[in-house]
Protein backbone atom coordinates (compact mmCIF):
# COMPACT_ATOMS: atom_id res chain seq x y z
CA UNK A 1 0.00 0.00 0.00
CA UNK A 2 2.85 2.41 0.83
CA UNK A 3 4.64 2.11 -2.82
CA UNK A 4 1.07 2.65 -4.26
CA UNK A 5 0.90 6.16 -2.47
CA UNK A 6 4.74 7.46 -2.98
CA UNK A 7 3.83 6.13 -7.06
CA UNK A 8 0.76 8.66 -7.20
CA UNK A 9 2.07 11.39 -5.37
CA UNK A 10 5.12 11.26 -7.55
CA UNK A 11 2.95 12.10 -10.49
CA UNK A 12 1.58 15.52 -10.30
CA UNK A 13 5.75 17.07 -9.20
CA UNK A 14 6.77 18.80 -12.61
CA UNK A 15 10.10 19.64 -13.77
CA UNK A 16 11.27 23.04 -14.71
CA UNK A 17 14.71 23.76 -16.22
CA UNK A 18 15.91 27.14 -17.07
CA UNK A 19 18.60 27.23 -20.14
CA UNK A 20 20.41 30.45 -20.50
CA UNK A 21 22.08 31.18 -24.01
CA UNK A 22 23.79 33.93 -25.33
CA UNK A 23 23.40 32.99 -28.84
CA UNK A 24 21.30 29.87 -29.51
CA UNK A 25 22.01 27.34 -31.94
CA UNK A 26 20.99 24.17 -33.34
CA UNK A 27 24.53 22.80 -32.76
CA UNK A 28 23.68 23.25 -29.01
CA UNK A 29 19.59 22.60 -28.94
CA UNK A 30 18.47 20.47 -31.10
CA UNK A 31 14.83 21.77 -32.50
CA UNK A 32 12.97 18.56 -30.96
CA UNK A 33 14.44 20.12 -27.71
CA UNK A 34 13.63 23.69 -28.32
CA UNK A 35 9.85 22.80 -29.17
CA UNK A 36 9.18 21.12 -26.05
CA UNK A 37 10.27 24.81 -23.60
CA UNK A 38 7.53 26.65 -22.25
CA UNK A 39 7.90 29.74 -21.37
CA UNK A 40 10.48 32.02 -23.46
CA UNK A 41 12.10 34.95 -22.84
CA UNK A 42 14.33 36.97 -25.82
CA UNK A 43 15.87 40.22 -23.86
CA UNK A 44 16.92 43.17 -26.62
CA UNK A 45 14.89 41.67 -29.51
CA UNK A 46 15.35 44.37 -32.08
CA UNK A 47 19.16 43.67 -32.52
CA UNK A 48 18.63 39.47 -32.39
CA UNK A 49 19.00 38.17 -36.04
CA UNK A 50 16.35 36.16 -37.72
CA UNK A 51 17.77 32.83 -36.71
CA UNK A 52 17.45 33.31 -32.77
CA UNK A 53 14.06 34.54 -33.52
CA UNK A 54 13.60 31.22 -35.30
CA UNK A 55 14.74 29.26 -32.56
CA UNK A 56 12.73 30.96 -29.39
CA UNK A 57 9.37 31.44 -31.22
CA UNK A 58 9.28 28.59 -33.89
CA UNK A 59 5.89 28.70 -34.47
CA UNK A 60 5.83 32.58 -35.45
CA UNK A 61 6.16 34.29 -38.27
CA UNK A 62 9.59 36.00 -36.90
CA UNK A 63 9.30 39.10 -39.17
CA UNK A 64 6.08 39.65 -37.55
CA UNK A 65 7.15 39.85 -33.96
CA UNK A 66 6.55 43.16 -32.44
CA UNK A 67 8.84 45.31 -31.87
CA UNK A 68 10.13 47.32 -28.23
CA UNK A 69 11.48 50.50 -27.49
CA UNK A 70 14.90 50.27 -27.89
CA UNK A 71 16.14 50.36 -23.84
CA UNK A 72 17.65 48.36 -21.73
CA UNK A 73 15.23 45.51 -20.04
CA UNK A 74 13.07 45.35 -22.99
CA UNK A 75 12.26 41.61 -24.11
CA UNK A 76 9.64 39.56 -25.67
CA UNK A 77 7.87 37.21 -23.62
CA UNK A 78 5.91 34.06 -25.10
CA UNK A 79 3.96 32.66 -22.13
CA UNK A 80 2.85 28.79 -22.17
CA UNK A 81 0.49 27.92 -24.43
CA UNK A 82 0.61 31.33 -26.58
CA UNK A 83 1.46 31.82 -29.80
CA UNK A 84 2.87 35.22 -30.18
CA UNK A 85 4.98 37.14 -27.82
CA UNK A 86 4.19 40.16 -25.71
CA UNK A 87 7.14 42.72 -25.32
CA UNK A 88 7.59 43.10 -21.90
CA UNK A 89 10.10 45.26 -19.89
CA UNK A 90 12.14 45.05 -16.69
CA UNK A 91 13.86 47.56 -14.80
CA UNK A 92 17.35 48.54 -15.40
CA UNK A 93 19.33 47.10 -12.34
CA UNK A 94 22.27 49.71 -13.08
CA UNK A 95 19.71 52.18 -10.96
CA UNK A 96 19.10 50.16 -7.93
CA UNK A 97 21.39 51.25 -4.96
CA UNK A 98 22.77 48.47 -3.79
CA UNK A 99 23.68 48.96 -0.44
CA UNK A 100 20.12 50.82 0.65
CA UNK A 101 18.78 48.07 -0.80
CA UNK A 102 20.35 45.78 1.76
CA UNK A 103 19.86 48.28 4.89
CA UNK A 104 16.90 48.14 3.70
CA UNK A 105 16.29 44.70 3.70
CA UNK A 106 18.47 43.95 6.94
CA UNK A 107 15.92 46.27 8.73
CA UNK A 108 12.39 44.69 7.28
CA UNK A 109 13.32 41.08 7.74
CA UNK A 110 12.63 38.95 10.63
CA UNK A 111 15.29 36.95 11.65
CA UNK A 112 13.08 34.09 13.71
CA UNK A 113 11.02 33.91 10.50
CA UNK A 114 13.38 31.44 9.12
CA UNK A 115 12.88 27.79 10.18
CA UNK A 116 15.67 26.36 12.29
CA UNK A 117 17.38 23.82 9.69
CA UNK A 118 19.59 21.95 12.98
CA UNK A 119 17.63 18.53 11.47
CA UNK A 120 20.87 18.25 9.14
CA UNK A 121 23.68 18.26 11.16
CA UNK A 122 25.20 15.37 12.79
CA UNK A 123 24.89 14.73 16.57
Amino acid sequence: MQQDKRQFMSRPSGLNIVVGIQRPSAEILPRDSTLQFGNRFLTAPNVADLDTKRMLFPMTDVKGLPLTANIKGSSLFCENGFIMPKPVYFPNMSTIDIPQTVNRIQREVNPKWFIKEDYWEEP
